[in-house]
């Protein structure tokens, strides 16, 4: 008995010793990804105060605003509206199709409102505007700090923050919004043309787009709209908080756009998840 007492009594601190470096480990971990949020939350916080300030937007930056913008939204029409189109035959018509054969008309409006509207178009935006602007700037950008044009900006008395971040953040934040409703239309358009041109609903398209607008409540007018508008704003924060982190060439730019990906991608999530507790 006192020899198994003597053994417990031994095991008791090396048990005690690997669940504290456990702790240990989880907390730096911990305090490692909340000073990453912190310095990201600021970052944000700096650039949306530089876009309230007159004296920021001169004519390099308004220059920068309108070819972030044009990039972003003309550039990226064609693959808006082709997943629009693809959106509206795999959802729209089956939505149709099933609440049809159910005997749920009158439910399609609502379905198509809290699937579409509220989470799948902010999410889909996103990921387009990553992939066809979001790279550009990690590429473009990531070259800033190992060349020293950043260092030469502040040489010259010209805040980084309002140069470079501020202009895209607000450029991406309204092609978001110009984007959603242009893959909104799509979808809707080109899925009742599919489900009319099939047979599965005899409805006019009038009535088809006056059924979705009744179904949506009044924060449905403001909330999506913000969502989106959030989304490319975090979105373009991501990449350019990504690209200027790079310090010198010794880190490849492929794997600079992969973590400006999975970072794009969790912040959409998060934005997402934070907008849908307010619905």
């Amino acid at each position: 008995m006192s020899l198994g007492s003597g053994r417990l009594s031994a095991g008791a601190p090396a048990i005690a010793g690997r669940f504290g470096r456990l702790l240990e480990t989880t907390g730096a971990a911990t305090i490692r990804r909340l000073r990453v949020l912190l310095v990201f939350a600021s970052f944000a916080a700096t650039a949306l105060v530089a876009a309230l300030r007159r004296d920021s937007w001169r004519r390099p930056v308004r220059r920068a605003f309108m070819d972030t913008l044009n990039r972003v939204t003309v550039q990226s029409l064609t693959t808006t509206l082709v997943t629009g189109v693809l959106l509206g035959f795999a959802l729209v018509t089956e939505v149709v199709y099933w609440l049809q054969t159910a005997g749920e008309v009158r439910l399609v409006g609502a379905v198509v409102v809290r699937v579409l509207v509220r989470e799948i178009a902010p999410v889909v935006v996103g990921l387009i505007i990553f992939g066809r602007a979001g790279t550009r700037i990690l590429i473009e950008l990531g070259e800033a700090r190992p060349r020293g044009w950043l260092r030469q900006l502040e040489r010259q008395g010209i805040d980084p923050v309002a140069f470079i971040v501020m202009p895209r953040m607000l450029a991406y934040a309204l092609g978001a919004f110009c984007l959603a409703v242009v893959l909104l239309v799509s979808t809707l358009t080109s899925g009742f043309l599919v489900a009319a041109g099939v047979g599965v609903t005899n409805v006019s398209i009038w009535q088809f787009g006056q059924n979705v607008t009744l179904a949506m409540e009044a924060s449905d007018f403001v909330i999506p709209p913000a969502k989106c508008l959030a989304t490319g704003a975090i979105v373009a924060l991501a990449c350019t908080a990504t690209a200027l982190t790079r310090s010198d060439q010794s880190e490849e730019l492929p794997r600079l756009v992969q973590q400006g990906f999975i970072r794009s991608a969790l912040a959409i999530l998060l934005v997402s998840a934070v907008f849908d507790l307010a619905l």
